[in-house]
């Protein structure tokens, strides 16, 4: 449930050093709880946007019902998260939500709901998002269209983005780089490799996050020397996680240091104290979780049960949820759940 601007975990405990058995099926219980009770916080469409980012991956029969209840909700970044999510699942149960979606007033709904249909097998009206990512008036709208050509996975779409970089708004520009990285493209993926040396703190941990959504592990060096060289705390966390999704835990005491970071690590008046201290916390969780270690669930739970930010709480769960699922995946390695795929979902980059 909501109390004063955050969400109650039910039973919540003081963190044992380490965690038993028995602990971890509790933790994951309350973990996934959490989440669940975050897709209805009221007070903040950001916790419910990540929240469904969060659900996206896990067994479908037990996010499902949390994921399709947010295509109602009344914000429309939460129906774009919503539908992305479905499409990326290929949930079929939710079909006649998504059908619903095509009809939204909101042109970025619209357009996740065209990805979500032709992840579902509907592909006729697929080349409709070509026409938003070139042609509609509203930047947003044209940056989340990159986004989902890039999701789609169809690697003909490489030549649509490409037109794109010439867009006038620079977040398109970025989307359309991060699509044609991900499809495969090497130019884009170059630039981003140049980018992550770019000196200013957003833009390499946005070049850092794209490059690790690839998967490709030519990219080892590149993350491991910004998490031995960067002089942004950001960027080495971008870059820990990185190398957390190609299996290594280079980068683990450094994100259990940030997670328990309380003051900020440089003054800037353009970049609150408070702003500063929350990216943080969500950027080592995000590598905690890539990296997988077990040790760190102590710290991740001590996290989840402090409700000075549901945001923090939100990006706890997510990281237990990663390291606890991937455990179950490694004991049982024929098995993936209930669809054949675990997808990973940036964190820390650009707002879309």
């Amino acid at each position: 449930m909501i109390v004063s601007g955050t969400f109650v975990l039910a039973g919540c405990a003081a963190p044992t050093a380490k965690l038993n058995s028995n602990d971890q099926v509790e933790l994951r219980r309350r973990a996934m709880e959490g989440l669940k009770a975050a897709v209805g916080y009221r007070d903040n469409a950001v916790v419910r946007v990540e929240a469904i980012e969060a659900l996206n991956g896990r067994e479908l029969n037990e996010s499902a019902p949390w994921i399709r209840s947010a295509l109602l909700d009344d914000h429309p970044a939460v129906r774009f998260a919503a539908c992305v999510a479905i499409g990326e699942a290929r949930d079929a149960g939710a079909g006649a939500g998504i059908s619903q979606c095509l009809r939204d007033p909101n042109a970025s709904v619209r357009v996740s709901a065209l990805f979500a249909r032709h992840r579902l097998g509907y592909t006729e009206r697929t080349g409709d998002l070509a026409g938003y990512y070139l042609h509609d008036s509203d930047a947003m709208v044209r940056r989340n269209a990159a986004m989902v050509l890039g999701l789609l996975g169809e690697k003909d779409a490489v030549k649509v983005l490409a037109k794109g970089m010439k867009d006038a708004d620079a977040g398109v520009r970025d989307h359309a780089l991060e699509a044609m990285a991900r499809l495969g493209n090497r130019e884009a993926r170059q630039e981003l490799t140049f980018m992550t040396g770019a000196g200013l703190g957003s833009d390499e941990v946005f070049a850092i996050n794209a490059l690790a959504a690839t998967g490709d592990p030519a990219y080892m060096e590149t993350f491991r020397y910004k998490l031995n060289t960067a002089s942004h705390l950001e960027t080495q966390l971008a870059a820990a996680r990185g190398l957390g999704l190609l299996h290594s835990d280079e980068g683990f005491e450094p994100a259990m240091r940030a997670l328990r970071l309380e003051q900020p690590t440089r003054s800037d008046p353009q970049d609150p104290a408070e702003g500063q201290i929350l990216r943080t916390r969500q950027l080592a969780a995000a590598a905690l979780g890539a990296i997988g270690r077990m040790d760190a669930l102590p710290a991740l739970e001590k996290l989840l049960n402090d409700y000075g930010d549901p945001r923090v709480q939100v990006s706890a769960a997510r990281a237990i949820l990663d390291i606890l699922d991937a455990q179950r995946r490694n004991a049982m390695p024929f098995s993936t759940g209930s669809r054949g795929e675990w997808p990973v979902t940036p964190v820390g980059g650009r707002g879309r």
